[in-house]
């Protein structure tokens, strides 16, 4: 038997979190914090799980969307045997410790102190102590308790962030891959996943870039940065990069230092900041271990100046054409990058360069999609901009037809279809019954179970498609 829920992440990127009961075995994966709301959406679901089975909380990363619930569900459940990589345990304090600053402001008028008290320091300290950090393709036996049956997990390479994985369970004959976060082209950092290409009974994907037929290619995405970067500085303007601090600042540090190094654009001061410099040390340590593109290549390596708070608005930049890569990536109200950004709009000459996603309610959203001294709002307030503004697309997700070509690879029983808008869950349905007319394939609503274990034939599902409506042999609950 084998069935799961989703907490989080059902048609949308938020909290996000599945549950597995194998054999009487119950696995977390993932506990995510929700990017955007703040109110009891903010965290998994655990009331779908009275009465089920718990015994492992496994992490794929530790972006906040996957990991900064976690205090939150170990408080609930502290027997809870909690598994991640050796980087994801090294990066979880500074992130977890992060989510502790925002939740004491964002979040104190929907939980009582009570509910988020392991979020102090003294306490995400404690729970790092007690976190199991598993190696890359080296399988574990678990044995749930009260005698459940026994699950094998391996952590495989997703190529997403340092540590990133993608989670093999095998139990009482089924053998089910969840992708996490997964990137299967290489990066400019580090290189492409690593995750099994042999059958899976289930297989969980996320479906991020999936209502994107093909994604730009990170050579163009590289020269139109560098045009930007170029038409900026000449104007005597410097440019600010919103970027979020795991995972895009190193890869965007990367790629401004190929740059700089090619002569594509001039060798500029690079300023960096907030706890982005702190992730940029644990990416060093692990600079020979992981799958880097450049073994031993520290990031610590580039050229890089401190952005300091009691200068934020006097610094070079301000005078002297400079790159700016400020936190956060979505310009949240609060950030260094968002602070910025209310200088940055009100000069001619300046520009803002948008590397990654925007939540359509966040201010980075609100901005880059304003036109150039026409009035908008602005996290609240009625401003004008007339700073010059680029989109730039460097993704660590998977394309919609490198996702599709792995799952036609594992020609899973069962598709489960995770972590994306629902035209971008939908499109990867669309696409994957072209090629598996047989594979049962789900789009999972939040809070319902459902069984695995079955194959398309045992439930009587079809293979019929009509138009670009996902049909009834997509399972698909409103």
């Amino acid at each position: 038997m084998a069935e799961l829920i989703v907490l989080g992440g059902a048609e949308e990127i938020g909290a996000n979190s599945m549950y597995f009961e194998l054999e009487g075995t119950g696995i977390i994966v993932d506990a995510g914090l929700h990017p955007r709301h703040r109110d009891a959406r903010a965290f998994p679901d655990l009331d779908a799980l009275a009465f089920k089975p718990l015994d492992i909380l496994a992490i794929t990363h530790a972006h906040t969307d996957h990991l900064s619930g976690l205090p939150y569900v170990l408080r609930r459940f502290p027997h809870l045997r909690t598994l991640m990589t050796h980087a994801t345990r090294d990066l979880s304090h500074i992130m977890l410790h992060n989510s502790g600053r925002l939740l004491k402001t964002d979040i104190s008028s929907w939980f009582t102190n009570s509910v988020l008290e392991f979020y102090t320091r003294e306490q995400i300290e404690l729970l790092r102590q007690s976190f199991e950090p598993l190696e890359y393709a080296q399988p574990i036996l678990v044995r749930g308790y009260s005698g459940r049956a026994d699950v094998k997990i391996t952590y495989h390479w997703s190529g997403h962030i340092l540590g990133s994985a993608g989670i093999e369970l095998e139990c009482g004959g089924i053998r089910l891959m969840h992708t996490g976060d997964v990137q299967f082209d290489s990066q400019r950092s580090i290189r492409e996943a690593r995750l099994p290409r042999t059958h899976f009974d289930v297989l969980v994907t996320e479906a991020t870039n999936c209502a994107v037929d093909k994604l730009a290619g990170t050579a163009g995405e590289m020269r139109r940065l560098a045009s930007f970067i170029n038409r900026v500085t000449s104007a005597n303007g410097s440019v600010l990069i919103p970027c979020f601090a795991l995972g895009k600042q190193q890869e965007l540090l990367v790629i401004l230092n190929e740059l700089m190094l090619k002569g594509a654009i001039p060798r500029l001061p690079i300023f960096t900041g907030g706890m982005g410099v702190k992730i940029n040390k644990v990416y060093d340590q692990y600079c020979y271990t992981e799958p880097f593109r450049r073994p031993g290549f520290e990031i610590s390596d580039i050229p890089q100046e401190q952005l300091r708070f009691e200068e934020l608005f006097t610094s070079l930049y301000m005078k002297h054409p400079s790159i700016v890569v400020a936190p956060s990536g979505m310009m949240n109200k609060g950030t260094l990058s968002f602070a910025l950004a209310t200088q940055w709009i009100t000069k001619p000459n300046f520009g803002i360069a948008f590397v990654g996603y925007q939540d359509p309610e966040t201010p980075g959203s609100q901005l880059l999609n304003s036109q150039p001294n026409v009035a908008f709002d602005l996290a609240g307030r009625t401003v004008k901009r007339s700073c010059q503004i680029e989109r730039v697309r460097f993704s660590a997700h998977a394309s919609l037809g490198s996702i599709v070509d792995y799952i036609t690879d594992v020609r899973p029983n069962t598709l489960v279809i995770v972590q994306g808008e629902t035209d971008a869950c939908e499109m990867l349905a669309l696409c994957v019954r072209e090629r598996l007319p047989k594979t049962r394939i789900i789009i999972p609503a939040q809070g319902v179970a459902y069984d695995v274990s079955l194959s398309a034939n045992d439930n009587g599902f079809g293979s019929d498609i009509a138009g670009s409506a996902v049909k009834s042999d997509v399972i698909h609950p409103r």
